[in-house]
C-alpha cells in the first residue's frame, strides 16, 4: 500500500509501506541492491528511538502511539476556505491579518495552538521529544503546500548558548524533514546576533522589542531574487518570523511567506 506526498515542481513521490528490492545493472555491469537495505535501516533506527522514546499521545499521554483517534478527532486543523493572507480559517469570528506582520505576504499553520498540537509542540520543544518530528513534518508539509511558488525553506534560528542547551533546533528538524517530502531546499542563512529572552512570558510589544535586529542574514548563503517560507513551531504575535523576514528583505528575498505547526488564536 503506497501513500502519495507532494513535492515541488509538480512531481509526486510514494512511500511504500513494504520493503521493497530494487536490482539494478550499473555500467560496470555489477548488481547493486537498493531500497531495502535501505528500509531495513530505517526500520532499525526507528525502533531504537521507539526504545528510547516510547510514543504516546500528545493529548492524553496514552502509550504506543503519538496522536490517539479520540484525541485528533477532538481538534479541529485549519482546512480551506481560510483568511488568503493570515491562513485563518472562515469558521473563526474573525482571521489574524491584524497581527500578521506587514513583511510577510502569507502565512499558513497547520491548526491552533490547543488540545493535542499544544501538547505535541509541547514535548517536541521543551522535552526533547524530537522523534515527534516524524509525525509532525507531515503535517506541516501539506500546509506549506498552500505557499507555492517557493525556491527555499529557511527555519528560525536559535542562539547557539540556547541550542546547546536544547540539543537541537526544532524549526530546522521541521523544516529538514518538510523539505525532504516536499523536494524543496533548505537553506540556514540566518544567524541570531545576540541571545535574546524567551518569549513564551512576554506581551506583544516586549516581544516585539525583544528580538528586534536580532538576527542577519549571512552573505555567503544566496536569497537574493528567492520566495522564501520561514519556519517557525508557533507562530504567537509574529514579532520573531517579522524580525527574520526584515534580515531576509535586506539580503535580497523576494518573496517571504511563512508556515508554522500552530498559531496562537
Amino acid at each position: 500500500m503506497q501513500t502519495p506526498a507532494p513535492i515541488g515542481a509538480g512531481v509526486a513521490v510514494s512511500f511504500s509501506a513494504q520493503p521493497c528490492f530494487n536490482l539494478t545493472r550499473r555500467d560496470s555491469g555489477k548488481i547493486s541492491i537498493s531500497g531495502g537495505i535501505i528500509d531495513a535501516f530505517r526500520h532499525a533506527a526507528e525502533f531504537a528511538i521507539d526504545l528510547v522514546y516510547p510514543k504516546r499521545c500528545a493529548g492524553c499521554t496514552r502509550r504506543g502511539t503519538w496522536l490517539c483517534e479520540d484525541c485528533r478527532k477532538a481538534l479541529t486543523l485549519f482546512s480551506l476556505p481560510w483568511c488568503d493572507r493570515c491562513g485563518v480559517p472562515g469558521t473563526y469570528l474573525r482571521c489574524k491579518c491584524h497581527s500578521t506582520p506587514r513583511n510577510l505576504d502569507q502565512v499558513r499553520s497547520v491548526g491552533p495552538f490547543d488540545g493535542w498540537l499544544r501538547g505535541a509542540v509541547v514535548q517536541f520543544k521543551y522535552h526533547g521529544e524530537w522523534a515527534r518530528t516524524a509525525q509532525l513534518a507531515p503535517l506541516l508539509a501539506s500546509t506549506i503546500v498552500h505557499l507555492q511558488p517557493i525556491d527555499a525553506l529557511i527555519p528560525v534560528p536559535l542562539h547557539p548558548t540556547r541550542l546547546r542547551q536544547r540539543g537541537f533546533n526544532q524549526s530546522l528538524l521541521l523544516a529538514q524533514h518538510a523539505g525532504e517530502l516536499l523536494n524543496i531546499e533548505v537553506k540556514e542563512p540566518l544567524i541570531r546576533t545576540r541571545r535574546t529572552d524567551a518569549q513564551v512570558n512576554l506581551g506583544a510589544q516586549q516581544r516585539q522589542a525583544n528580538v528586534a535586529g536580532a538576527f542577519t542574514a549571512q552573505p555567503d548563503i544566496a536569497v537574493a531574487g528567492l520566495s522564501i517560507v520561514l519556519i517557525d513551531d508557533v507562530v504567537t504575535t509574529g514579532s520573531t518570523l517579522s524580525a527574520c523576514a526584515e534580515a531576509l528583505t535586506v539580503a535580497g528575498a523576494a518573496s517571504i511567506k511563512a508556515a508554522s505547526l500552530a498559531r496562537e488564536m
